[in-house]
């Protein structure tokens, strides 16, 4: 009979023991949620479904140069991050962001112009500018695996790249991740999405998701840019004015050898990035 208890105890004691090592399915969960955050999505990076349209007595509102768009700055950063809406509205949605937060921060990072350095050189790239270190993180390929947080050295060979391929997107995307503009803005939901719940050090999900992006020295002044680029992008009237003011410098556009106006090289743009694997990029879960 003894020997029959010592059995019944030594079994229960190790249902107890194995019940104390075995994690909650809850905080499983958890955890893989916020992990996967950190996985790129997989997809065909390029697939010439559209031609490139062709533009004839285009007149973009501002100029750029190396520091980014010039003159008439505003207008012409919102008019040139348009051109990526339909993917920065999807990876809102997707990752559950406030609405024209990633386009407002493309305004501030590039301006729009995708194939835009840091201008410090430091080796930020991308639509929405990512240190190398970052990118890395959320699992994107770097131009020699780079992953440091600042290289002069590696921010001027993304410049000699760019200048070698005469700013060819198509070809870019094979040496960084970060030129394609799917994948840089996808990555940039995922940066937001993963910060929303991890290392809190401010009360607002989105806030504290900012910090970690900008930093702690710039969050106060980057956020406040941000949120008045939403405010611009948010509002009717000021996009009525975008769209006046490139009807007024394009009074000859031809869109494809028929007559353009904002709306007509809009939506030309926009059907370059499934080129890019948009639909794909959709399908994913």
């Amino acid at each position: 009979m003894k020997y029959f208890l010592a059995l019944v105890a030594l079994i229960f004691g190790s249902l107890l023991l194995a019940t104390w090592f075995v994690p909650k399915p809850e905080a499983v969960l958890i955890l893989s949620a916020t992990d996967s955050l950190r996985i790129k999505p997989v997809f065909q990076k390029y697939i010439p479904l559209v031609p490139e349209p062709e533009f004839k007595n285009l007149n973009m509102i501002g100029y750029v140069d190396s520091l980014g768009v010039r003159g008439e700055r505003l207008r012409g950063m919102v008019l040139r991050a348009m051109r990526f809406k339909n993917i920065s509205r999807w990876v809102e949605q997707k990752y559950d962001l406030p609405e024209n937060m990633v386009l407002a921060m493309i305004m501030h990072e590039s301006g729009g112009i995708d194939l835009l350095p840091n201008r410090r050189d430091d080796g930020g790239i991308g639509l929405c500018h990512m240190q190398p270190v970052t990118a890395v993180f959320f699992g994107l390929r770097t131009f020699k695996n780079c992953n440091e947080l600042r290289c002069q050295e590696h921010g001027k060979e993304l410049r000699a790249i760019i200048e070698r391929f005469q700013n060819e997107k198509r070809i870019l995307i094979d040496f960084d991740d970060r030129f394609h503009p799917i994948l840089n803005l996808d990555a940039v939901g995922r940066m937001l999405a993963y910060y929303k719940v991890k290392n809190i050090e401010k009360e607002i999900p989105i806030e504290n998701a900012i910090l970690h992006y900008a930093g702690k020295i710039k969050f106060e002044e980057y956020y406040q840019r941000v949120e008045l680029y939403r405010s611009v992008l948010n509002s009717p009237d000021s996009i009525q004015a975008v769209r006046a003011r490139f009807n007024e410098l394009n009074p000859d556009l031809l869109v494809n050898g028929s007559p353009g106006n904002f709306d007509i090289y809009i939506a030309a743009c926009q059907k370059l990035n499934f080129n890019y694997g948009f639909n794909e990029y959709k399908k994913l879960k």
